[in-house]
């Protein structure tokens, strides 16, 4: 059954207390699950920094994820912390006005927190459905273990594909896709895209923290660590529709040697990637142990496989 919310209140509350020491300014902290502009507004084709290069556009009509585990500590004293074991299957398409609310805490000591972290863990009997989210989408992720769920297609109004290593290509404007991933991962050392990692709580106010979730990741030419330095293509997911039916299975992306789609011609590397990449399937799956990001496009750098 999942963990009643009272009780993870309390917890988060009673830490909160218990760190404090009941001295010195406070403020409160609310911490919102926000999805980038990707996800609702998808990719579009063109020579931009956030465009797809090769051509194509996509689209999400579903993206299911797995957050929570939220926690923050400070350098400075090894014994502060904040800390909420919840976690929510979120529908990202369909979040509150402002986002999710994942936890709050209030009478938080008002200094910087410099070490922030939060999960994207399987889905398990623990995760609830946050504001927004079906019974159904939620009962799904638990079941089926995942930590991401999306569902989508890329156009291009002359697209081709092409059988991996082969100059074997057929005319197709759109291939679809249906993805879920148990790729379970944590993320800390959190810092915005400018300024110190963390958060600072100001005296009487409060602080608004955005775990991100990012949508364009696995159209990255690598596997960022820090700064976004990327190109986007799509080709890849095109080329993978084996039987060419229209739609790209992970069954299909199994049997895709990553050397005949992600090539270094391309721009193409696996460096830092948590697994080994031998096919797209683990390319995809790599990416997707990348996908939580901080206060927009802020970075957390630290990652590990749940």
């Amino acid at each position: 059954m999942p963990r009643p919310k009272i009780l993870v209140l309390v917890t988060a509350i009673a830490l909160v207390a218990g760190c404090n020491g009941g001295g010195g300014a406070t403020g409160r902290v609310q911490v919102f699950v926000e999805a980038e502009d990707t996800i609702p507004e998808g990719l579009q084709a063109g020579d931009g920094e956030e465009n797809i290069v090769d051509g194509w556009a996509a689209n999400y009509t579903k993206f299911l994820v797995v957050v929570g585990n939220f926690r923050a500590g400070r350098s400075a004293d090894a014994s502060a912390s904040l800390a909420d074991p919840a976690v929510y299957v979120v529908d990202l398409l369909n979040l509150p006005a402002g986002g999710f609310v994942l936890t709050e805490f209030d009478d938080v000591e008002a200094v910087r927190w410099d070490r922030v972290g939060y999960d994207i863990p399987n889905a398990s009997a623990a995760a609830e459905a946050a504001e927004g989210t079906s019974a159904a989408d939620h009962d799904f992720m638990v079941e089926s273990g995942f930590s991401i769920y999306v569902e989508g297609a890329i156009t291009k109004a002359d697209g081709q594909s092409c059988l991996p290593g082969t100059d074997d290509c057929v005319a197709v404007a759109e291939v679809k896709f249906a993805w879920g991933l148990a790729a379970g991962t944590s993320f800390d050392d959190c810092a915005p895209e400018e300024g110190d990692a963390g958060f600072a709580v100001p005296s009487g106010g409060t602080a608004q923290i955005k775990p991100t979730i990012h949508g364009d990741h696995w159209f990255f030419t690598n596997i960022t660590q820090g700064a976004e330095i990327t190109e986007r293509r799509a080709q890849w997911i095109a080329d993978s529709d084996l039987d060419r039916d229209g739609s790209v299975t992970l069954d299909e992306l199994r049997m895709v040697k990553a050397a005949d789609v992600f090539k270094p011609e391309l721009g193409y590397s696996v460096t830092g990637a948590q697994i080994p990449v031998t096919t797209a399937y683990d390319y995809l799956e790599a990416q997707a142990r990348t996908l939580g990001d901080f206060q927009g496009e802020g970075e957390c750098p630290t990652r590990a496989p749940l």
